[in-house]
């Protein structure tokens, strides 16, 4: 259980936005919902219930011990689905693997590039990205199993409008944007913004350099490759993802309680509110991670190809997997 409740709360700190100082909280412990503000929600996590009165304040709490688990290494499947709205699942345009070591206060993410041609259990072989949209994480899962033996403990999912709300929530994040990439942004922009029925000029990058990206902005940001490839898109996309951890974990204990009461539902994951609430502490002692990133399959182990009219990334998987499970200090089965 521990090592699903770490999962959750580092999907939710590498992808998810700080809080809005004004937003009311909700006490999900009551019979009927009630908002409160930040301040009351702080003042009822302090309160000390009356001989005979219930104590509602324990979804809230704030433990400043817990018990470790002898293990300190969790690992998260991180999905970005290419679906605009909640309407449809979508195929996973991004398909990432985190791994977190508290112990060694290291992240390591590993970008699985989408055109990769693997066997897909039960639907033959397919690109990658296929197997989410014909079976959601479950699939998504069970392929990576198959083609790389590697597993997760939890997975969660964002689409393209809950990455700009998130991201939006925070304030945006810090990248550096060359000027071809800046370009790029509004490209996609203008196409996005058309597609979800927005002015064509909205929210159009008007600098390159070190620049705070808007949600969208970071979306667009991060889904360039047509001047270069899908190898530079998933760096970009880790870019964006250890901006956006990097703000969140300048945030107190309290604000991380707030973080994760208000955004979850955000989320397609297979974790609860009562999971994330267990989790903080162990979340917090990788505050000051270094990040370590992999893309696979990596360079020189793989040849492209078309295969039935579709252009392909054949993966060489004996040294993939190998190079994976080095990086990842999984041992061979």
């Amino acid at each position: 259980m521990v090592k699903r409740l770490l999962c959750l709360l580092m999907g939710l700190l590498l992808t998810v936005p700080a809080l809005a100082e004004d937003m009311p909280q909700v006490d999900e412990s009551a019979d009927t919902m009630v908002l409160l503000t930040e301040e009351e929600l702080l003042e009822r996590m302090a309160q000390t219930p009356e001989e005979g009165q219930a104590d509602h304040s324990s979804f809230a709490v704030l433990p400043e011990d817990m018990a470790m688990a002898d293990e300190d290494v969790f690992t998260l499947l991180l999905v970005g689905s290419d679906a605009y709205t909640d309407n449809h699942r979508g195929r996973s345009d991004t398909t990432m693997l985190v791994q977190v070591n508290a112990q060694e206060k290291r992240i390591r993410v590993v970008s699985f590039l989408r055109d990769t041609y693997v066997k897909i259990p039960g639907k033959g072989s397919n690109r990658l990205n296929a197997s989410y949209i014909w079976g959601g994480d479950q699939l998504l899962r069970e392929t990576l199993k198959t083609n790389f033996n590697v597993t997760a403990d939890a997975y969660l999912e964002v689409n393209f409008d809950r990455l700009v709300r998130v991201i939006d929530a925070i304030g945006g994040v810090e990248v550096e944007v060359s000027e071809k990439e800046r370009k790029q942004v509004n490209s996609i922009l203008r196409f996005y913004n058309e597609k979800i029925g927005d002015p064509e000029s909205d929210q159009l990058l008007e600098e390159s350099g070190l620049v705070q990206l808007t949600g969208k902005q970071a979306l667009c940001f991060s889904r360039i490759r047509k001047i270069d490839g899908d190898t530079q898109r998933t760096g970009r996309q880790r870019k964006v993802i250890e901006a956006a951890f990097r703000k969140v974990m300048t945030m107190d204990r309290a604000a991380i309680v707030l973080l994760v009461m208000q955004n979850l539902s955000v989320f397609q994951t297979d974790l609860t509110l009562a999971d994330a609430m267990a989790l903080i502490p162990l979340a917090i002692r990788c505050k000051n991670a270094s990040f370590e990133t992999l893309t696979i399959p990596a360079q020189g182990m793989y040849s492209t190809r078309t295969i039935d009219g579709m252009w392909v990334i054949t993966p060489n998987l004996r040294k993939n997997r190998e190079l994976l499970h080095s990086f990842l200090g999984l041992k061979e089965e």
